[in-house]
């Protein structure tokens, strides 16, 4: 309870360069349905990490530096915010060893940016630069790389300042309107508030504003 938001960052010149190709070496002296298993129970530790990341009850920002290739693009694309040096860029390279995606990037990267130019970044496998993410949609903040850090502090101390029960109850209603009818939607549009009401966040924060003050959340 106490946690009022998650990081997620690279450690060294990059953020995440993929999976590790050289795995792949022993596959040829294994026979078809063991080199297909091998390939599939790796990808589907990724569905519990999405769930997750989708059920979590706080945000989650990713601060990015360098490389953020194959299934790296997919983790980028799970996370509710994303802060990225000038420099970074973005690569779903399956395509050139021939390869489908990993990493769930197939689920959340046209969620992010639309199916077309999810299909666009899968198909053709080309890099893209961090303006060119930002303007898809598919990173929010572009920064100088030697502000990242400093960068990344501000706006991580700004979501932990927040109202932490609001944002949770904001990824519900945000992940669930994919899914759902403009009836169902409204409908948890309505329950979700009634649970937001009787925070003691939303009471501060309604006195604050007849108080003309700032308010102080706590996070419960």
């Amino acid at each position: 309870p106490e946690i009022r938001c998650v990081l997620i960052r690279g450690n060294g010149k990059h953020f995440m360069a993929g999976g590790d190709l050289e795995v792949t070496r022993k596959f040829a002296a294994m026979s078809p349905a063991e080199r297909r298993r091998e390939a599939e129970q790796p990808m589907l530790r990724f569905v519990a990490m999405g769930r997750l990341m989708q059920k979590l009850q706080k945000p989650i920002v990713a601060s990015v530096q360098g490389a953020v290739a194959g299934g790296a693009v997919g983790l980028v694309a799970a996370c509710d915010l994303v802060i990225a040096g000038k420099s970074s860029f973005y690569w779903a390279a399956h395509i050139l060893h021939g390869g489908s995606n990993d990493g769930l990037l197939s689920y959340f990267l046209p969620r992010q940016i639309g199916l077309r130019r999810a299909l666009e970044m899968a198909l053709m496998g080309d890099r893209i630069d961090a303006q060119q993410a930002r303007e898809m949609g598919l990173i929010n903040f572009v920064v100088p790389d030697e502000q990242l850090a400093a960068e990344t502090d501000k706006l991580v101390a700004r979501l932990c300042k927040g109202p932490t029960v609001g944002y949770g109850l904001i990824k519900d209603l945000m992940y669930a309107s994919l899914a759902n009818s403009l009836e169902e939607q409204g409908y948890l549009e309505s329950s979700k508030y009634g649970v937001a009401i009787n925070t003691e966040d939303v009471n501060d924060g309604l006195q604050a504003f007849f108080e003309r003050r700032t308010p102080d959340f706590k996070g419960r």
